[in-house]
């Protein structure tokens, strides 16, 4: 005997199916839509947590905040522009060295030299943003989202062949 179902129960029985590829596959979308307010926030956050490395009151999400931004930076440079490469890479080596000393000091600070780096790399990210439309911000933010992906999984592997031996 057949079931006889109407539109809406044929929909919901359609909705209850399982994702085809299983559940590990659905991923939220990476979406840039910001007004220019936004626009100039995202800017501005990573900017004014590179200041406080001055006075010595920033921490590690500020520095994950700056070094996020001279990633994405480095990206977009690779993919859209052929300049300033040596400054953005001069810039991601000092954030490297602070977050050496302040891992071994627990300070996360910076001398005025090396806070002028950062904030060379930092304007050079801010105008390579206004340069770029949505979609190539969207696709090199999903450039950096798959390379951390990579690194997370690629850390994995290495902990595992560390726990054997």
């Amino acid at each position: 005997m057949e079931v006889m179902m109407n539109r809406e129960q044929r929909r919901a029985a359609r909705r209850a199916k399982p994702p085809r590829r299983g559940a590990g596959h659905i991923q939220m979308p990476v979406n840039m839509r910001f007004s220019a307010e936004e626009e100039t926030w995202m800017m501005l956050a990573p900017t004014q947590g590179a200041n406080t490395f001055l006075d010595g009151t920033a921490d590690r999400d500020i520095w994950n905040s700056v070094m996020g931004r001279i990633n994405f930076a480095l990206i977009l440079n690779d993919n859209h522009f052929n300049e300033g490469w040596s400054d953005l890479h001069a810039g991601r080596l000092v954030m490297r060295e602070v977050r050496e000393i302040g891992i071994a000091t627990g300070s996360w600070s910076m001398t005025n030299e090396q806070h002028g780096v950062v904030m060379t790399a930092l304007t050079l990210a801010n105008q390579m943003q206004k340069m770029c439309t949505r979609r190539e911000l969207r696709d090199a933010m999903t450039d950096m989202m798959g390379q951390l992906e990579y690194n997370k999984q690629s850390d994995a592997i290495k902990d595992k062949l560390d726990a054997r031996t």
